[in-house]
């Protein structure tokens, strides 16, 4: 089981790390989809990068 964390994508500028769009979620078993969506998205914009980002979450009080 994977550890309670946010798994995000973000669309930025290459040249000056602008952000244009992103995403995340919760569920590992999403993510694939979502990646999917923005690589698609921005298959056509070489002057994109898309930065893929995972961030623990806290456990619930009592763990």
């Amino acid at each position: 089981m994977a550890a309670p964390a946010l798994y995000g994508v973000a669309a930025r500028q290459a040249a000056d790390g602008e952000l244009l769009a992103c995403e995340s979620t919760s569920n590992p078993a999403d993510f694939p989809e979502l990646l999917k969506r923005y690589a698609d998205r921005y298959a056509d914009r070489p002057d994109v990068l898309l930065d893929l980002d995972t961030t623990p979450l806290a456990a619930p009080a009592g763990r």
